[in-house]
Formats: structure tokens, sequence, C-alpha cells
């Protein structure tokens, strides 16, 4: 590997996580890094890690059992990645539908305008790979397919929140 390769991706990473500290200040109304949650709601999202930790295992299971049957080179690194975007999917999607994923003090305007700035980069670097003829090489998707997969999630994750804003106000 190229260390100057290497050496931005650490780059991207301290960028990344920056940004997500910033974010959080943005998305929370006293302009705290932490989100706070009542007790139902922490009960809830200790529910939704441990069912996103079994989505990894079973993931990941699911993956060694193909691995051995079928030819997954194509996926490259980004092997690795789909385990974990599993279990958050899973853990994001069932503390949302237990009221147990926004915060008492987000500001939900701003989550959901920061999300979907999230999802619309991520989902322009897979595109702008595709069309450059950078997303796959040599038979095997590069690092930004990572970036159409966390775009996918972020917009999987709005929608999910749109159902749910639905579901309230029918409710009520």
């Amino acid at each position: 590997m190229n260390p100057y390769y290497a050496l931005g991706v650490l780059v991207g990473v301290l960028v990344g996580l920056l940004l997500v500290v910033v974010f959080m200040k943005a998305i929370n109304r006293d302009g705290k890094i932490k989100t706070e949650y009542d007790e139902r709601q922490k009960e809830a999202r200790g529910k939704g890690y441990m069912y996103g930790f079994w989505a990894i295992i079973i993931a990941n299971a699911l993956l060694f059992t193909f691995s051995n049957s079928f030819d997954m080179t194509v996926l490259g690194s980004t092997v690795y990645f789909i385990p974990i975007l599993v279990g958050v999917i899973v853990q994001v999607t069932y503390c949302i539908f237990k009221d147990a994923y926004i915060g008492l003090n987000n500001n939900m305007t701003r989550f959901v305008i920061i999300m979907s700035i999230v999802t619309v980069f991520n989902l322009f670097v897979g595109v702008k790979a595709y069309l450059d003829g950078e997303l796959i090489k040599q038979g095997t998707v590069s690092s930004a397919f990572v970036n159409v997969l966390c775009g996918g999630i972020f917009l999987i994750l709005t929608i999910e929140l749109g159902i749910k804003k639905i579901l309230d106000s029918r409710a009520e």
C-alpha cells in the first residue's frame, strides 16, 4: 500500500471525526456534543445495540459461509465494512421505531438537514467514482463503494424518520 494513500485515509478519518463533533454541536439545541436521553430511551437503545451486535455476528457468519461457496473478491476490503453497516442499520431502525433515536436536546430540523447533506455528499462521491471509472477496478469495488453504502444508510435513516413522523402524526 502506498504510504501517502494511508496518510490520506488517516487525515480523512480525522477530518471526519472533527466534522462529527461540529455536526453534533449543531444538532443539539444546547450546543453540547452529547445527546441526552431519558431512562426509557436508554433502555431501548441498549436493546437496539444488542440487536445490532447480533446482526453483525449473523452478517459475518453469512459472509464467511458465502466466502466458502462464492468468490467474494469483488467486494475487496469493503467486505469488512458490510457487517458494521448491517449492525448500524438494525440498531438505528430499532431505536427510531421505539422512540429512542432522537434525544431530548436534538433539534430535528437541523438533524434532518445535516443527515441530508451527509447523504448527498456520500452518494455524490460514489456516483463521481462510478462516472470516473474508479468505483470498480480490476473486478473489485474500490473504497468509494463504502461512500455509496454510507449514503444508502443515511438515506434509509431519513426515510425511516419520515415514516416514523407520519405514524406518530396518525396516532395523535
